[in-house]
């Protein structure tokens, strides 16, 4: 049993990294057939901001699905597992937020009054101050992060679902919604955990 589980992790690990190589290409690619003419760093930079939600997507898909397997075979996660389902949605919201807040920046490239840029600057960060104030009061209450998370990630499904684009699923709403989907699993699995597992993770 644990020879089969463990050729299944290694299975999901290679096919999750493939994934996001694939797609890490595929956004480079569109990104320089848009804008042939910037030079190969800038091209190089933008690949590594868009690692952000695809690193956060693609991992959080791999512990979710290794957590259902370990949770599937033996009706609990182990205490390494554990811990790391109750950091990853705190540490991935982070990201999450910072990734965002980098396209409110694009204001400042207009030209405009000092108080109308920064006008419009806090206009842009209102999803980014929003899921700060979501993750404080998620943050010790994980069924708080589970309904808020998928709020959001639901309010970027509706963009996604608009314009049939699988690049914001896999950018905005498919990192939200696993975000929601680790704060589920911390509350509820992580609940019913034995005790010592439980201080394991704390």
């Amino acid at each position: 049993m644990d020879a089969r589980n463990s050729g299944f992790d290694r299975l999901l690990w290679i096919l999750m990294v493939v994934l996001y190589l694939a797609s890490l290409v595929a956004f480079t690619y569109a990104n320089w057939r848009v804008e042939p003419e910037h030079v190969l760093w800038m091209h190089a930079m933008n690949a590594l901001i868009l690692s952000i939600p695809l690193v956060l997507f693609y991992g959080s898909l791999y512990v979710l699905i290794h957590a259902w397997q370990e949770h599937r075979l033996s009706g609990q996660v182990s205490a390494r597992l554990a811990k790391i389902i109750h950091w990853v949605p705190r540490l991935a919201a982070v990201l999450i937020i910072c990734f965002v807040s980098l396209f409110s920046l694009d204001v400042f490239e207009m030209q405009a009054s000092p108080l109308e840029l920064l006008g419009a600057f806090l206009m842009h960060s209102l999803p980014s101050i929003t899921m700060i104030v979501m993750l404080v009061f998620a943050w010790r209450r994980p069924v708080v992060g589970f309904v808020a998370f998928l709020l959001a990630g639901l309010f970027f499904m509706y963009f996604v679902i608009l314009r049939l684009d699988l690049g914001s699923f896999l950018l905005f709403a498919g990192p939200l919604l696993l975000i929601s989907a680790m704060f589920y699993v911390d509350w509820r699995w992580l609940k019913s955990q034995p005790p010592a597992s439980l201080n394991a993770a704390a």
